[in-house]
């Protein structure tokens, strides 16, 4: 229903603020995370949210993040059984980058700190949601693979039970969320590229920067 509001703070609080959209003579309560609300201008400053739009039975809702990523995260995390407005908020209060990497690990643990989200709620997100985020932290790897990504990728192949670099090429790929055919397929092709004795953090990272 709104795609974003954007106008003068009137009020801040930890969880909401309250926006007089430009030209208006109303004040919306939108509900953001503790994070999201410390990073916008004092109360009297011009701020854009991007909203989410939610209508229960018995309660309306708007929903305000910093950008339409955060707010398709938030939207995918209310279609898992046990995961509502106000625990979608408090897992979106971690830094986003550090939520889709948990995801795409499968590292349910980083959720599990969040205050409403227990083990069998951490396990659904991370399952439900772990393909998808995989997907796009490869893209993001793809594009720039810092020193800091390799760190994160090496140690996944070489703590691999195999001694066979083939083997944990596919293995890594696996648990960064590539389907096993697919990591199989691509390791096969970045080993005919860059060789046969190419160890296995070489070619997870060629498949990171190659694959479509």
């Amino acid at each position: 229903m709104y795609a974003f509001v954007e106008g003068e703070i009137i009020d801040k609080g930890e969880f909401h603020v309250v926006i007089r959209p430009d030209g208006m003579g109303l004040g919306l309560v939108i509900n953001v995370a503790p994070r999201t609300g410390v990073e916008l201008t004092p109360k009297g400053g011009t701020a854009r949210l991007y909203t989410s739009y939610q209508v229960k039975e018995t309660s309306q809702d708007l929903f305000g993040f910093a950008s339409t990523a955060e707010r398709d995260l938030f939207e995918a995390l209310l279609k898992i059984s046990g995961v509502g407005g106000k625990t979608a908020l408090a897992i979106l209060d971690l830094p986003r980058d550090r939520i889709v990497e948990a995801i795409a690990a499968g590292d349910s643990a980083v959720l599990r700190q969040v205050q409403g989200v227990g083990a069998k709620t951490a396990g659904r997100i991370v399952l439900e949601l772990r393909d998808r985020f995989a997907e796009e932290l490869m893209e993001e790897w793809a594009d720039t693979i810092s020193a800091e990504s390799r760190s994160r990728i090496a140690p996944v192949a070489i703590t691999s039970e195999s001694g066979n670099a083939f083997v944990e090429a596919i293995e890594a790929l696996a648990e960064l969320g590539y389907q096993r055919a697919d990591a199989r397929e691509l390791t096969r092709k970045a080993r005919t590229t860059i060789g046969d004795d190419a160890p296995s953090e070489e070619l997870v990272r060629y498949v990171l920067q190659h694959a479509g």
